[in-house]
């Protein structure tokens, strides 16, 4: 009677430390962002991916003034390309922000980062993305 509660529990043992841990399943995910420094604005999406990148569109609006935002991806320390928009000026039109974002890692782009500046190059606000929401920086 012994001999088989210990093959039994020693089959057990051996199912659990052998079996292959769950992997999390990450889902797309779209993700909207708006920001504002006085009356300039962006505001658009951001398309997170069950794979490595994350696609931007947005748009840019300058109330003073020329105004524009560029982006960048984040998985700890790797970085992704930076993606801008043209300058919007004010009493002129609104400009786009489109773009993707890669990082081949596992995980891909977690983390966004939007920075607006204006037409000295100076970073004026930030914010950044993930899945479940938007963060201000300054």
């Amino acid at each position: 009677m012994r001999k088989p509660l210990i093959a039994m529990g020693v089959a057990v043992m051996a199912a659990i430390g052998f079996a292959a841990p769950a992997q999390a399943t990450v889902n797309t995910v779209d993700m909207p962002f708006s920001m504002a420094y006085g009356n300039s604005t962006t505001s658009g999406t951001i398309h997170f991916t069950d794979g490595y990148t994350a696609s931007v569109a947005g748009t840019v609006h300058a109330a003073s003034g020329g105004r524009r935002v560029c982006a960048y991806g984040v998985n700890g320390s790797a970085t992704s390309g930076l993606i801008c928009s043209p300058y919007a000026y004010a009493g002129g039109p609104n400009k786009s922000l489109i773009g993707s974002l890669n990082i081949p890692q596992p995980g891909g782009v977690v983390r966004v980062y939007i920075t607006m500046y204006d037409e000295n190059n100076s970073a004026l606000a930030q914010e950044f993305c993930t899945r479940i929401g938007c963060t201000r920086v300054y």
